[in-house]
């Protein structure tokens, strides 16, 4: 089970060089940023930054950052598009096994997604079938029928992820990525069930209740 670390976790600020400085003081499995680009340039931001040449931060310095810290980075792309740009810097650096997508993926950037992997929102399925426990296995025949292995299973919101969705999902084969859960209680019942990811402002406090977990599986072995 992946660790990622919310965007401006612990108070940072999202897709701000202070995020990645106290992140690297933490084992964590994963950061988050959210990538626009203008022009050829891929940049961090949620929006466009008014000050953008002075203020934002280019996407290579991630990948950098990825390679030197050895974590992933879930790409959360705001616009439509931007799979194949990130997958060419990211292969162009060396970082493509670095990478999983969220955000705006779509379908017709399925077959540029030949690197990473990647956990695609409900907005890509929910006119087909809406987001519950019942279409979980129409979900996953849906995402199946793009035959690229590279689709991973899908990124929810932490409201839909009761026990038995999280079980359904794991049942089925359908990767789970929970996104963002930074109630303790939610976050004590999520990590045993261990689905793919759990992304959390509270990165200290899930590294530690999984860490218990883990401590708890081997007493018991």
């Amino acid at each position: 089970m992946i660790i990622t670390a919310h965007g401006g976790s612990l108070g940072t600020g999202r897709n701000t060089y202070r995020y990645f400085g106290k992140m690297t003081g933490y084992k964590i499995d994963a950061i988050e940023v959210d990538i626009m680009k203008r022009g050829k340039i891929l940049y961090l931001a949620h929006v466009v930054p008014a000050l953008f040449a002075r203020r934002a931060i280019p996407l290579s310095y991630v990948f950098e950052y990825c390679k030197k810290h050895n974590v992933m980075v879930n790409c959360d792309v705001k616009r439509k598009g931007l799979v194949k740009p990130v997958l060419e810097l990211a292969k162009e650096m060396g970082a493509e096994q670095f990478i999983y997508f969220t955000g705006s993926v779509y379908h017709k950037e399925i077959d540029n997604l030949d690197g990473g992997i990647a956990y695609v929102n409900t907005s890509f399925y929910k006119r087909k079938f809406p987001l519950c426990l019942e279409n979980l296995e129409k979900i996953k025949e849906y995402l199946d029928s793009f035959k690229n292995p590279r689709i991973k299973g899908i990124n929810i919101p932490y409201r839909y992820a009761s026990n038995e969705f999280v079980k359904k999902a794991k049942e089925i084969g359908l990767g789970l990525s929970i996104y963002t859960v930074d109630d303790a209680a939610l976050l004590e019942r999520l990590i045993p069930l261990c689905p793919d990811n759990i992304t959390t402002n509270r990165i200290d406090l899930a590294l530690a209740l999984r860490g218990a977990c883990d401590q708890n599986n081997e007493d018991r072995e």
